[in-house]
């Protein structure tokens, strides 16, 4: 078969720099009871590695209103991957649940959706499917979030499969385990011959690829990295391939 590219949503096809980055930050003031600034925020999300906003949301309320030190927050994002929320509220004993943060995130994110910029346009997409490419999606973006912008940008019928954070219904095998993008890559008939790409822009993103050639056995994946933004730039993370520039990554993507 063809080549499979495997991508992330946000950070990558949707710009969400004042979507979902603003919404942990709107969030977690509600909690602390004072401004948090946004360049704080991102530096933390990115800092605790914790691809799920709501959980990187609870993450920053720990830290800011309950004094979690940063360094407990990364090791327990490392040992509980996707309960780390949970885990924090344990072992800190937390007097907030993680439902309710949660609801005031959606709530506020509700408000704040229109915001999104495209990175990547469907002609990219409608190019790659017409070599015979096999495109999918792996994001920890919820079904609903998901569906509202990709049909807003007209991307739905891009892609072939796409794997979204209700897709696995077990909480330990969702995006950043390594089995969500050997799932993904699976649903879109890929094998260890089959060339293959995984296009992320996070440390999670990073750690999953590499999780996944190394507990899989499955060289045949190269992971494009993407630094768009100027945190990410800062934080200067490489993958196989990296790109500092969306007009990067497209003219790559076209030239396949």
């Amino acid at each position: 078969m063809g080549k499979v590219l495997v991508f992330d949503v946000d950070g990558v096809i949707i710009d969400v720099s004042q979507t979902y980055h603003v919404a942990i930050k709107e969030t977690a003031e509600r909690y602390i009871g004072k401004e948090i600034p946004l360049e704080e925020v991102k530096r933390l999300k990115f800092l605790f590695g914790i691809n799920n906003d709501y959980y990187a949301t609870y993450a920053v309320i720990a830290n800011k209103k309950f004094h979690v030190p940063e360094g407990e927050i990364v090791k327990l994002s490392k040992e509980c991957k996707n309960a780390v929320a949970e885990c924090i509220r344990e072992k800190f004993n937390i007097p907030l649940s993680v439902e309710e943060v949660t609801d005031t995130f959606i709530g506020i994110f509700e408000k704040l959706k229109d915001r999104e910029r495209l990175l990547i346009e469907p002609f990219v997409f409608e190019w790659l499917k017409k070599k015979g490419y096999k495109l999918g999606v792996l994001t920890g973006r919820p079904e609903n979030d998901v569906l509202y912008s990709f049909k807003k940008y007209n991307l739905l019928d891009k892609f072939d499969a796409i794997v979204h954070d209700d897709t696995l219904s077990d909480i330990t095998l969702k995006k950043p385990n390594p089995y969500a993008l050997k799932y993904t890559l699976e649903l879109l008939g890929a094998d260890k011959d089959t060339e293959k790409y995984y296009i992320g822009d996070t440390v999670s993103d990073k750690l999953m690829a590499e999780g996944y050639k190394e507990q899989y056995g499955d060289r045949n994946l190269t992971y494009i990295h993407c630094n768009f933004s100027e945190d990410h730039k800062r934080e200067n993370l490489r993958g196989d391939i990296t790109f500092y520039d969306p007009e990067e990554l497209k003219n790559f993507l076209l030239e396949l």
